[in-house]
């Protein structure tokens, strides 16, 4: 059982699980989210605390959620960011080159043909490790950079609204958990897509819980980025048409 503060009288009491309890001391309704924890933050074997962090986020997100703002650290949200991306690489990769290879197979043995083979086998191996170089150092580099950056704009919209609860850590943590769904771009074809609007949902819900706000403000926090983005783009595309239609105007 977990300890809750009551937000009425301040009173503490202890509840197991989540939903509405009666607040013992001043008999008030206060509803809670069990707090548990998150898998990959205590990690005992690490492919079983992979799989059951990815599961939790996926299946229960808001007690999973309340996990990770009771949580502290950077460095293991961080990992657990990095290594779902280094294992999506590795599987496009994969991909991609099973479909090369079906691609040119015709080409590959005209080459043959041709006593070129040789080049093939030294090309073929460098290419692997290339993409193995890329998935350890490039891949976990650009991970770092996209999730620094929104988390501090997340955090930004979070200060904006008055909503930030929490720490800049706190969000940082979330935006790492809420990666969980990149799992799916394993899957071809559909994978990417699915992957993206879950891990959009999981954004939204994750701030709305860590930060004790509305889903309403989370879904702004959320979004925020992307419509500046947007207007950023839309703004600089009227200042070259409005610049070109000035120069056309001033040649007649």
């Amino acid at each position: 059982m977990d300890i809750y503060t009551c937000p009425h009288c301040q009173s503490t009491f202890r509840a197991d699980g989540s939903g509405a309890f009666q607040c013992p001391n001043c008999q008030k309704e206060v509803k809670v989210i069990s707090k548990g924890r998150v898998a990959w933050d205590h990690p005992g074997e690490w492919p079983r605390a992979f799989y059951e962090t990815i599961k939790s986020s996926l299946v229960e997100p808001v007690p999973f959620f309340g996990a990770v703002a009771e949580g502290s650290g950077l460095f293991k949200p961080w990992l657990f960011a990095v290594l779902i991306s280094i294992v999506v690489f590795i599987c496009a990769a994969a991909y991609q080159a099973g479909f090369m290879a079906l691609e040119g197979s015709a080409e590959i043995a005209g080459a043959i043909k041709q006593a070129i083979l040789p080049m093939t086998v030294i090309t073929g191996p460098l290419i692997v490790v290339f993409s193995l170089f890329f998935a350890v150092i490039g891949v976990p580099i650009a991970v770092s950079i996209g999730i620094f950056i929104q988390a501090a704009l997340y955090h930004l919209g979070l200060l904006i609204l008055g909503s930030a609860k929490r720490d800049f850590g706190a969000t940082f943590r979330t935006v790492c958990y809420s990666m969980g769904p990149q799992i799916l771009q394993i899957v071809p074809f559909l994978g990417g897509l699915v992957a993206g609007i879950w891990v959009v949902v999981l954004n939204i819900i994750g701030i709305k819980v860590v930060h004790e706000t509305s889903y309403s403000k989370s879904t702004v926090v959320v979004f925020l980025p992307l419509i500046l983005c947007c207007g950023f783009i839309l703004l600089l595309v009227a200042t070259l048409a409005g610049g070109v239609f000035a120069a056309l105007m001033t040649t007649k």
